[in-house]
């Protein structure tokens, strides 16, 4: 099993995800009362899919420093109660971003 699937995220859902477009930023809201603010263009950097992040190394292969700094949040979905996909303005939407995963991304690491 690797280590991005979702039997191996154990993490309570967020209690609020919301779009602040002009700060090009998603807020999160945990269950604990952490609220924090993700950068979208650090956020479209961290997707995990398999055009982004080698599925044997773990090694990032997407190009970072190319991405459009204005990147925008199209469309967000639920996937059943592990993971937000999102779709960016950038076409890129094979990305799941499992609680876990932002949940390390808004401790800052």
């Amino acid at each position: 099993m690797n280590a991005n699937s979702p039997a191996s995220d154990e993490c309570p859902p967020p209690v609020r995800i919301e779009r602040v477009p002009q700060e090009r930023a998603l807020e999160i809201e945990w269950s604990d009362g952490r609220v924090r603010r993700l950068a979208l263009l650090g956020l479209r950097a961290e997707c995990m899919c398999a055009r982004c992040v080698d599925e044997l190394t773990g090694e990032r292969i997407a190009d970072v420093e190319g991405l459009d700094p204005d990147v925008a949040i199209r469309d967000l979905s639920l996937v059943g109660n592990y993971a937000l996909k999102i779709h960016w303005s950038d076409g890129h939407d094979t990305g799941l971003y499992t609680w876990a995963h932002l949940r390390r991304l808004c401790e800052g690491g």
